[in-house]
């Protein structure tokens, strides 16, 4: 044991950096605190939350059963009354009675009521309104007439504490305050409570078990009484609390899991930093940084430099105004005067990104300082090849003469992240070797490889005579790498992702950044292509590039300036001869896109995940559009994204908006295309579903133009469908179309569906749409989409078509 403990000792004091087992003592303080947090939270669930939860539903039994006794004692009085109960009577001499007065009615024996009586039994007794007449029945009988059975837990008391009925006999007539049957506790605590409450209850213990005791005054003369075993509602939350155990030990487990994860990546950057460090000459500084320049590892000089100084960040070792992110990422050399140390010095860094961090190695610059030629080769090699890397491809490129004919070949592994999931890290690194022993064997002279990312390469083909030869030395080996067995144990096919940028058009006149994004661009369109997996840049690509970040860059400030506004486009109602709803439809107020097809920047933020935003935006302003059409029996309808809908929190935001603006959800219609419902039906049928329960409107739009449509209608709670202008425009002359109208109305109709028909353009097709039926008709021969001032104008017009 002890041999044990001097081992884990030796690894955290040798084998662990001082950064990493700061973050190892961060992660047992979070650890510590979640175990804490999920404990007293189980505590306060179980002791309190449950408990109470328990002490509720009892008490709710309680009065059920009270209610229904209370309920069957006045209609048994009335039934009395209106001479309508068959039960045995009694006509009584008021000198028989033992009681001063009778009530309406006694839970007791008829012994205890009448002189003349014997029986011993507990009655429930009715007396005549006008007669000196009673009728009775067994307690026990009436309580089993309403499906009650007291048991031994149940008791009816007088007012003066005298158990009037109870399952045991022996137990009816005692004074229950004078009882042993609860803790003497008990009784004074009831007592308080009956004078202060009709009722309620209180909770006592037992023999190490909690029991509920519940009260009710029947009356003024009688009260019902109830106790159970607390355990017996707490048996119900059995589940819940279980589920509460296995949620927080899978939290916990995978913390523990991510964790381990984290610190074994650490472990392992220390163990390759310290054998970097160890091949470093003595008067070399090497430190390893985290993307803003926080100081991670460092070998003994820099150490020894910083010793009487408190340097947590690169920046702190100089006064200059440097942007150290920025200057990391670029990847290339830097000069730092490092005027806070004493002595000062003059370093300078190659910089050699490394996983998550930046490796920096320096030479103290002076007279005698010529050893950092030696070591550049090592911020110009990629760490798990040993090949050049990215910075050693750009100074080649730069060194390029931009007149001699050259090609950048790409290529990687298609969907390489799954694969590499399958295979883990060891195999893929295999795969890594045996392609980069392919490549350069079947490499031409003048070809030079370059490893970029963890399964990217590029070959610059340096005097490449033949374009074409280029391009079918790609395409030898996508095909090679498609035969070949690489690794004679891979589960899994692989397949190139290839990408060729020639040294011609705008090429010739490109930076070196340029070129690289060309190179980049054309991957792209090879990772993203369904049908050729070889691409071979034009100008266009990095054109569509462009114009689509910058499409991005002008959304997001659209929605920050609140550009994008509601048209709203009438519906008209051709029977009741007026406007019944707007479709709501996004126009964006930009001078640069005023001309644009909604669907081209809708398209863009939803490839961005900005139609999230932008949809907020939307949905805020229906919501607006619909209070302020309040009282003027007018609907609203707008489309949604798919990934809107499927969006986290979606309805819920929905119901904040109709919280916000006060609206009925009743006016508000919300339309899903028929296109657009083949992404995951089920999900979405769910999600109608709920929106139908908040009382929203459905509305399929472009009904009849996907395969599915019947099915639809089916499966989601449509309230009203809307044909598509494709089934309009030819109805003035074809028979057949206006057959295939008929019917598509008349199905809505059968099935109980608003029916809207859009496309509207002519008289001739309303002419049309009059002889097949009333509907609502939408399109330019009503109005085109107007803003939201022009709409009300035109609602106050009252156009009669």
């Amino acid at each position: 044991m002890n041999i044990k403990l001097v081992f884990i000792f030796n690894w955290w004091e040798n084998k662990l950096t001082k950064s990493t087992k700061n973050f190892m003592l961060r992660l047992f303080i979070i650890l510590g605190f979640l175990l804490v947090v999920y404990s007293l939270f189980y505590i306060f669930i179980l002791d309190t939350t449950l408990k109470n939860e328990a002490n509720r539903i009892s008490f709710e039994t309680h009065q059920i059963e009270y209610d229904i006794l209370r309920t069957r004692i006045d209609v048994l009085t009335e039934s009395y009354s209106a001479g309508t109960l068959t039960w045995p009577t009694k006509d009584y001499d008021p000198s028989t009675l033992i009681v001063s007065e009778l009530s309406n009615y006694e839970i007791n024996r008829l012994s205890d009521i009448f002189s003349d009586e014997t029986s011993n039994l507990t009655y429930l007794i009715l007396k005549h309104p006008t007669l000196n007449q009673v009728t009775y029945k067994p307690f026990s009988e009436v309580l089993a007439m309403v499906g009650l059975s007291f048991g031994d837990t149940g008791f009816v008391l007088n007012s003066n504490g005298i158990v009037k009925y109870h399952s045991n006999d022996a137990v009816n007539n005692t004074n229950l305050f004078g009882s042993n049957y609860f803790p003497t506790s008990v009784y004074s605590n009831l007592d308080t409570k009956l004078s202060q409450n009709e009722f309620g209850f209180l909770n006592y213990t037992l023999d190490s078990k909690t029991y509920v005791l519940s009260y009710s005054k029947i009356d003024s003369d009688y009260i019902y009484l109830s106790v159970d075993d607390q355990y017996d509602y707490l048996v119900l939350f059995v589940p819940v609390i279980w589920s509460y155990l296995a949620l927080g030990l899978l939290i916990l487990a995978s913390f523990v899991v991510f964790s381990l994860m984290v610190v074994k990546r650490r472990f392992d950057d220390d163990i390759v930093f310290e054998k970097i460090t160890k091949t470093l000459r003595s008067d070399l500084i090497m430190i390893e940084a985290g993307g803003l320049g926080q100081i991670r590892k460092m070998n003994k000089l820099f150490l020894n430099l910083i010793k009487h100084h408190e340097i947590k960040l690169l920046t702190d070792l100089t006064s200059e105004k440097l942007d150290m992110p920025t200057i990391l990422k670029t990847n290339k050399p830097f000069y730092m005067d490092c005027d806070k140390l004493d002595p000062k010095i003059r370093v300078r860094f190659l910089v050699n990104k490394y996983a998550r961090n930046y490796q920096l190695i320096g030479e103290i610059i002076d007279s005698t300082s010529n050893v950092l030629d030696k070591y550049k080769d090592l911020a110009l090699t990629h760490p798990d090849s040993g090949l050049k890397n990215k910075l050693a491809l750009e100074e080649m490129i730069e060194t390029l003469n931009r007149k001699d004919r050259f090609s950048l070949i790409v290529i990687g592994i298609k969907s390489f992240d799954e694969i590499s999931k399958s295979i883990g890290r060891q195999k893929s690194q295999e795969v890594n070797k045996v392609l980069i022993e392919l490549f350069q064997s079947k490499m031409y002279p003048n070809m030079y490889l370059f490893h970029i990312e963890k399964h990217e390469f590029v070959i610059l083909q340096q005097k490449d005579v033949n374009y074409d030869v280029t391009v079918g030395w790609a395409k030898q080996m996508m095909e090679l790498v498609d035969t070949k067995i690489l690794l004679p144990d891979l589960p899994v096919k692989l397949e190139l992702l290839i990408g060729i940028v020639h040294n011609k058009g705008t090429i010739t006149n490109a930076s070196t950044k340029e070129i690289l994004d060309a190179v980049d661009v054309t991957y792209e369109r090879a990772i993203v292509s369904t049908t050729n997996n070889l691409m071979i840049y034009t100008e266009r690509y990095l054109d569509l590039r462009n114009r689509a970040n910058q499409l991005e860059i002008d959304i997001r400030k659209g929605i920050e300036n609140d550009e994008f506004q509601m048209y709203m486009q009438p519906q008209y109602d051709l029977h009741e001869k007026r406007v019944v709803g707007f479709e709501l439809l996004l126009r964006w107020h930009n001078p640069k896109y005023i001309k644009e097809s909604p669907a081209t920047y809708i398209r863009q933020a939803e490839k961005s995940n900005l139609i999230i935003d932008l949809g907020r935006v939307i949905n805020d302003k229906v919501f607006r559009i619909a209070k302020s059409l309040e009282g003027m029996d007018i609907d609203v309808s707008f489309n949604i994204s798919p990934r809107q809908l499927l969006q986290p929190g979606f309805i819920n935001e929905l119901i904040a908006l109709k919280d916000k603006y006060q609206v009925d959800p009743g006016r508000i219609a919300i339309e899903l295309t028929e296109t657009l419902l083949i992404l995951q039906m089920d999900v979405i049928v769910e999600k109608f579903n709920a929106l139908k329960e908040l009382n929203f409107k459905i509305q399929l739009d472009d009904f009849g133009t996907g395969y599915s449509s019947l099915n639809y209608l089916k499966r989601l709670p449509i309230d009203n469908i809307k044909i598509d202008k494709l089934f309009v425009d030819e109805i003035e002359t074809s028979s057949k179309a206006r057959q295939i109208l008929k019917t598509m109305i008349a199905l809505g109709k059968n099935l109980k569906m608003g029916v809207i028909i859009e496309g509207v353009e002519t008289d001739k097709q309303v002419e049309q749409i009059r002889k097949e039926s009333t509907a609502i008709i939408q399109g330019f021969y009503v109005s085109q989409a107007l803003p939201e001032k022009e709409a009300f104008e035109f609602i106050k017009k009252k156009v009669n078509l």
